[in-house]
């Protein structure tokens, strides 16, 4: 008699337990990746960093996880490799970016990779940090570059999630 009355507890208590694995998933799977497009339009500084606008499109913004626009400046640039024989160069770079509707701030990281002999250049980048509303946003993508007569324009292409 007395394994009839455990198990009973036994199967309340597994209940239990799954319900509350339940509730702490729930919210982790509502935080599933958004995609991004942001498209900045970048102003070479020879006396400074470089710095320009952007703006973004996409699931993440509809859905008010990235702001539409903005501004950035690069805050840091390391050049890591350099293949003379193939003409191409590996540039990290960092970039912080600010939203114009004062929500917050970003911090993103290029991995470039630049032919001088095709002109053809591509990154990838991940989100690094952020402030405000940006405290929890992570993110990751591709994207590629084409220049213009002051700089370039960088799109990038890929997913953020808080």
């Amino acid at each position: 008699m007395r394994t009839m009355k455990r198990r009973p507890r036994v199967i309340l208590g597994v209940l239990a337990a799954t319900l509350a694995l339940a509730a702490i998933t729930a919210p982790v799977a509502a935080a599933s990746p958004k995609s991004v497009t942001i498209v900045s339009n970048v102003t070479f500084n020879p006396d400074g960093p470089n710095y320009g606008d952007f703006v973004t499109s996409g699931t993440a913004t509809d859905s008010g996880l990235i702001c539409p626009s903005g501004t950035f400046v690069d805050i840091g640039l390391h050049f890591t490799g350099f293949q003379s024989d193939r003409g191409m160069v590996q540039v990290q770079v960092v970039k912080e970016f600010t939203c114009d509707d004062g929500s917050g701030t970003f911090v993103a990281k290029l991995q470039i990779q630049a032919n001088f002999v095709t002109g053809i250049e591509n990154f990838s980048w991940v989100v690094l940090d952020g402030t405000d509303a940006y405290a929890s946003l992570r993110g990751a993508g591709g994207g590629s570059t084409v220049p213009t007569s002051v700089g370039n324009i960088n799109t990038y292409v890929g997913f953020l999630r808080t």
